[in-house]
């Protein structure tokens, strides 16, 4: 996943700066201060940072203050998702759930009718891409578009939203489908943005 592979990086190289400025500023009297650690909570994608340290030095607490701004940015960008595909279920008719889903299966937000189970369905929107996309090769028809589901209660459309997430729609019986591809279409280009 591109965003929580991006705050590992900078993570990683923050420990580098820090190393570097602890050894610095403290050549006469050696302080090992912990690693930044980042924790992700896999329902909400959202990462938790834990600095544990006595001394905090004026280069530490930049550091750290560096660290906050890519989370406070990280939660808003989720914030955003969310409220997209929010507006985006609520506003258009026969539209009944979304979920937009990172290549590996993992829910990065959702808005779902109850009783459907979010990392069930985000698991298998990924697995139904994957598949999706094996087929459209093997069959030499090139780069799949959508991957439509048609069922007696209605469809579930599988369109990628960049490279970095998979956009679910679910739709009722009553939808036609040209409006539908075009509502989807256009939710996608608002919320491509925001995962970049």
């Amino acid at each position: 996943m591109l965003l929580g592979e991006l705050l590992k990086r900078l993570t990683r190289d923050v420990q580098k700066i820090l190393s570097v400025s602890t050894e610095t500023s403290h050549s006469s009297t050696k302080t090992n201060l912990p690693e930044p650690t980042i924790a992700e909570d896999t329902a909400q994608l959202l990462p938790v940072v834990t600095v544990d340290y006595l001394s905090p030095t004026t280069s530490d607490q930049a550091h750290i203050s560096l660290l906050n701004i890519v989370e406070d940015k990280f939660m808003i960008n989720v914030s955003m998702l969310q409220d997209e595909l929010q507006n985006f279920v609520s506003g258009t008719s026969d539209i009944q759930g979304a979920a937009l889903v990172s290549p590996d299966g993992l829910a990065l937000a959702s808005v779902l009718p109850g009783g459907m189970d979010e990392e069930r369905t985000a698991a298998m929107s990924a697995s139904m891409l994957s598949l999706g996309e094996r087929i459209g090769r093997e069959l030499v028809r090139g780069n799949v578009e959508r991957i439509v589901v048609e069922g007696e209660k209605g469809y579930g459309v599988l369109v990628a939203c960049g490279s970095d997430a998979v956009l679910l729609v679910l739709a009722g019986a009553g939808v036609k489908q040209g409006l539908l591809f075009l509502e989807v279409k256009r939710a996608v280009s608002r919320i491509a943005p925001l995962l970049a």
